[in-house]
């Protein structure tokens, strides 16, 4: 945990201008809007590199839609599709019933990023002879590559563990463990008012949720690096998520964090530093209840 703190601290022996600079580009991207400026940056770009190259006279109305062909067309068929598929595959709450592999096949998708990213980037290097249209597709090179690292740092692509507590429409409970996108067999106890259940499971039906004292799940390994997620949850008839009023407790290694199911909405979000996870949510009075007991 040290050494991961000291790689995040600012570089005390970059120039102060060049530390202002990261430090309000990584504020930017973590504000409310940041993710939609990322996404929507290179189009956004595109059109206005492609609107003053009009208005100045640079080029016509067919030279127009060329840069725009060139530009924009890679960007909407081919790197946002794998940018997307790629972060679908790592973060997907859901499991659809027919799942491609080969889509999923990082060879396939670099292969194809790399294709689209070089189209532009040829054209401003060697296919377009204008300084300005050059200009405007190696630009845009570098915006896409840059917009890709940042999403990156972000944790836009990094795999996610999620462990569902759902309550549907039809008052039917259930419980759902999926790591990158895949069911994973995981280690569940489920503590009733009257009795407990075990399981080996990655998912199956809670019989009686309002009888349900506490849902233990233990993680299994390889998933240090990864983003765990809790969603205690339930349906509404009119098709709304509401949170399950409840605690959490979260224990890796020996340090264990609580949180307030009520005031996170059911959700929480965390990374996960140690192969070893157990997650209780507790959803009665706790008092009577030790997160700590043997399982």
């Amino acid at each position: 945990m040290r050494r991961a703190t000291r790689s995040l601290a600012p570089n005390r022996h970059a120039p102060p201008i060049l530390t202002g600079i990261l430090e309000s580009f990584r504020e930017l991207l973590s504000s409310k809007y940041g993710s939609l400026l990322a996404g929507a940056g290179p189009v956004v770009a595109a059109f206005l590199v492609a609107e003053w190259l009009v208005l100045t006279g640079s080029v016509s109305f067919a030279g127009l839609l060329s840069i725009l062909g060139v530009i924009v067309i890679p960007l909407l068929t081919g790197i946002f599709p794998v940018l997307l598929l790629v972060a679908s595959r790592r973060k997907g709450e859901r499991v659809p019933g027919v799942v491609y592999r080969f889509l999923g096949n990082p060879l396939l998708l670099v292969g194809i990023y790399v294709l689209f990213l070089s189209s532009i980037f040829l054209h401003g290097l060697v296919v377009w002879e204008d300084p300005l249209q050059r200009a405007s597709a190696l630009l845009m090179s570098a915006l896409v590559l840059s917009v890709t690292i940042a999403v990156s740092l972000r944790g836009g692509f990094a795999r996610r563990l999620i462990v569902e507590l759902l309550e549907d429409e039809d008052e039917q409970a259930h419980f759902l463990i999926i790591a990158g996108g895949h069911p994973t067999l995981t280690d569940v106890r489920l503590t009733y008012s009257e009795g407990e259940q075990r399981y080996k499971a990655a998912s199956g039906e809670i019989s009686d949720l309002s009888s349900l004292r506490q849902a233990t799940f233990r993680l299994g390994q390889n998933n240090v690096g990864a983003q765990l997620k809790v969603w205690a949850h339930k349906v509404t008839p009119e098709g709304d998520s509401e949170g399950i009023a409840g605690l959490l407790h979260v224990r890796q290694n020996d340090e264990t964090r609580l949180f307030d199911l009520k005031l996170s909405k059911g959700q929480v979000m965390l990374p996960v530093a140690s192969n070893t996870c157990k997650v209780d949510i507790m959803l009665s009075d706790p008092s009577g209840m030790r997160s700590g007991d043997s399982f």
